[in-house]
């Protein structure tokens, strides 16, 4: 019997779940239920995404038991300061997690330091045990569903990438198409929104992707600059494309074809060129060769 992707992640997670919790009440583990809860969050559908999220797991745990532990020596008798502490360290984290990168560890220093020092009642002892409880049963998580992933129908994340790639080059070349038809006044396309909602989506799927598929994909790895360099060029082509759409209202009122000549050779160069880079990224060679051009001003 065939089984669909969706089934053999469920298998792999339930499995994996079943053996940690196994292991961790034969070995008289207390809150053997953390190490359910990790294989559960970084059970992800590539065993690339699934070791970078373990990863800053494993990190955030670890980290969170060091500053835990020094809350509570330095203001162990003062609940208060404790407790500004604490908001403090809850505040920065949910700044960062605002931020491009490893916001996942940034949600696991919080969390995971806010339950050391309350479970603990600031009791040094407790604290400690606690912390040391948390680390290993993380790594438990972690270790048994890296184990069950790898061996158990391996599923690495090139093909989810270079489909997101292939999508969001689709995508930016629609948003391209619609908003130079909305900037010389044609009616606005309904489509217009869900285009720009898509390359948003994409955006950030390629990125966590990309990460992913450097890590269980050899030939993604090999090319690691590469494809950092083309993520960084569409990242900045998506913020071209933002700030031209939040200037509609301007342009509109503008006859851009009075003050710039060739505006009708310029955008059909840039179209050919989106089209060309569709074609490169499908495996197909390209039909011609980018024309260098320049808008002529009155």
């Amino acid at each position: 019997m065939l089984l669909s992707r969706k089934a053999k992640e469920a298998i792999k997670t339930a499995l994996a779940m079943t053996i940690a919790y196994g292991i961790a009440l034969s070995l008289d583990w207390d809150k053997a239920m953390w190490t359910g809860f990790t294989v559960a969050m970084i059970s992800l559908s590539t065993i690339g995404q699934s070791i970078n999220k373990a990863a800053l797991r494993i990190v955030g745990t670890l980290v969170a038991a060091v500053v835990a532990l020094t809350m509570i020596a330095w203001f162990a008798q003062d609940r208060w300061l404790l407790i500004t502490a604490m908001l403090v360290l809850v505040g920065v984290c949910t700044y960062m997690m605002a931020g491009p990168r490893h916001q996942y560890f940034w949600h696991v220093l919080a969390f995971v330091t806010v339950i050391i020092v309350m479970s603990s009642n600031a009791d040094p002892e407790r604290s400690f045990y606690i912390a040391v409880v948390r680390a290993q049963e993380t790594g438990l998580g972690i270790l048994v569903y890296s184990l069950v992933a790898l061996l158990l129908w391996p599923n690495d994340s090139r093909a989810d990438f270079e489909t997101v790639v292939k999508q969001f080059a689709a995508t930016q070349h629609q948003q391209y198409r619609l908003y130079h038809d909305r900037m010389m006044g044609k009616t606005d396309d309904p489509a217009l929104q869900s285009v720009t909602a898509a390359a948003l989506q994409q955006q950030n799927q390629l990125g966590q992707l990309r990460a992913a598929a450097q890590t269980d994909s050899y030939p993604v790895w090999e090319l690691r600059a590469e494809w950092q360099r083309y993520q960084a060029l569409v990242g900045e082509l998506a913020e071209l494309l933002a700030q031209w759409r939040e200037s509609f209202n301007e342009l509109q009122a503008l006859e851009l074809k009075t003050y710039f000549l060739n505006l009708d050779d310029f955008h059909a160069e840039l179209d050919q060129r989106f089209a060309q880079i569709e074609r490169l990224l499908n495996g197909q060679a390209a039909e011609s060769q980018p024309s260098p051009i320049a808008v002529s001003y009155t």
